[in-house]
């Protein structure tokens, strides 16, 4: 009767040790992950201010915005920057304004994305 008790107990703390692990496990992957999506985003924002100096260096010299981030290239940058993943910044003009986006880049379930207009990034 008490080896009986003493391997239930044995199960029971087995039992309790791999809910630990998992937890644990499962912790750290997400956490991995938090970290990974902030660094995304640092990248996103260093990278992404080299194209807005550029594309203001433009704007001072030519009056408006380039149609596309191509035309900064070599005079103003050495190339368009790239987003984390590789593709590079969305751009997009819409008359006096402009946004450059990292689409695989997700802040609050949106792609990353700066606004000229309120000179922020966001999501």
């Amino acid at each position: 009767m008490v080896r009986m008790q003493a391997d239930q107990q044995g199960k029971g703390q087995v039992i309790v040790l791999v809910v630990i692990t998992v937890l644990l496990a499962v912790g750290y992957v997400a956490l991995d992950r938090y970290t990974e999506g902030e660094k995304n985003v640092l990248i996103a924002e260093t990278r992404g201010m080299n194209m807005v100096q550029a594309l203001s260096k433009f704007k001072a010299e030519a009056g408006n915005y380039p149609d596309s981030l191509d035309k900064l290239v070599p005079k103003f940058g050495p190339a368009v920057s790239k987003c984390p993943g590789g593709e590079p910044m969305a751009y997009a003009l819409n008359g006096a304004e402009y946004t450059l986006t990292c689409q695989r880049v997700v802040f609050a379930s949106k792609p990353y994305t700066y606004d000229s207009k309120t000179k922020a990034w966001g999501g």
